[in-house]
């Protein structure tokens, strides 16, 4: 009798949920899903809803399939041997491994001075995780009339995240390093949309940088290089986030357009993934739809390369994305970090080609124009 392979998914968020859900629906496999102890997967995308908003912890996890979970991360990978090691110490093998393990929050730099003692105050916190989530409701319930707030950097969740502080009567200072933040996230045209619309809302310290935390008990300081002050009750490190991955990676997995490694059986989906492939330079995307859809995607490659199914083919990104800034929804999919060309007539529709070839679509309040086009993203043009 053959026997049941064996497939490993590594993690349990967007991507190894949807990875999971994929492989537990057929009875040719055996699925073991990994998540560190204590960390039950969740949707990350409510999490700015328990900080800022009434939503109960719980209700953001999500439910994996019925499968065999075990509550041990996975610390190394052996991609040769398919072999993975886990935190418990135990290592086990597989037929086939779908990295899935996520990402973290981008930190400030351990030499900044005055990090550690802001972090070691609780007034310094970043917003990736549950934990987080608790913590800054906790902090800013102590302000009933509002609580003076330091936000850090430009992307898509310091933008909405400075909206929903804003609205909820909060006084925010947006500091960020470019004078247009959120290019990569938006493309140019959208993130210099929202720079002016930020400076008409809140405090904006743009083309800044911070050089010094000072924390104590009535709240910190930010000093920033052109002499500028700022105190603030909490500061919020939203500066995107970095791939973790277990060793020997370091800096996220490589894969190609198939989401497979250069280790046969070994592949990797969702925010550890970076992309090598015949779109424009390599690329990284982020958030919870992208991630849940190269999830689905790799393992739809497992199963083929298993001989259980069809190959998938090569991944696109054309996961929609939407974002409410200052009343405004921006939204997009596929790749914005090339130049782009705004539609003719009234919407705010960005369209980023290349080679002829439509690769992203970026829009700002428009977001049907966003979902009809998603699914055309990267196709050939019409000869």
């Amino acid at each position: 009798m053959t026997p049941v392979p064996r497939v490993a998914v590594l993690g349990a968020g967007a991507a190894g949920a949807a990875a999971a859900r994929t492989l537990a629906a057929r009875d040719d496999v055996r699925l073991t899903v990994f998540t560190p102890a204590g960390e039950g997967p969740l949707i990350r995308t409510l999490l700015p809803s328990v900080a800022f908003g009434p939503l109960a912890p719980e209700l953001v996890a999500i439910g994996l399939p019925q499968t065999e979970i075990v509550a041990d991360a996975a610390v190394r990978v052996d991609g040769e041997r398919r072999e993975i090691e886990l935190s418990s110490g135990r290592t086990l093998t597989a037929d086939a491994i779908v990295v899935a393990t996520g990402s973290t929050a981008r930190e400030l730099p351990p030499a900044l001075p005055g990090r550690d003692h802001a972090l070691a105050s609780g007034r310094l916190q970043t917003l990736h995780g549950i934990a987080d989530a608790v913590r800054i409701r906790d902090l800013l319930s102590r302000h009933p009339d509002g609580a003076d707030v330091a936000l850090l950097g430009g992307g898509a969740i310091a933008a909405e995240t400075a909206s929903t502080l804003h609205r909820a009567g909060h006084r925010v200072t947006l500091i960020a390093r470019s004078d247009v933040p959120g290019r990569a996230a938006f493309g140019d045209e959208i993130a210099e949309l929202l720079a002016r619309v930020h400076r008409e809302r809140v405090r904006t310290l743009l083309g800044r940088i911070l050089i010094r935390l000072d924390a104590g008990d009535e709240g910190v300081i930010l000093a920033l290089d052109d002499g500028t002050t700022v105190r603030a009750d909490l500061v919020l490190a939203a500066l995107g986030s970095v791939p973790s991955a277990p060793s020997p990676w370091t800096g996220g997995v490589d894969v190609d357009a198939g989401l497979r490694t250069p280790y046969p059986g070994v592949y990797a989906a969702g925010g550890v993934a970076r992309h090598h492939d015949d779109l424009p330079g390599p690329w990284r995307i982020d958030h919870w739809e992208e991630s849940a859809a190269q999830g689905a995607h790799a393992a739809r490659a497992v199963l083929a390369d298993l001989g259980r199914g069809e190959d998938p083919g090569p991944y696109r990104p054309r996961s929609p994305f939407t974002a409410m800034v200052h009343g405004l929804a921006v939204s997009g999919a596929g790749l914005l970090s090339s130049p782009g060309t705004r539609d003719a007539g009234d919407a705010f529709v960005i369209r980023h080609l290349r080679g002829g070839r439509l690769i992203g679509l970026g829009a700002v309040d428009a977001v049907g124009a966003v979902l009809a086009a998603a699914p055309t993203l990267h196709e050939e043009p019409e000869r």
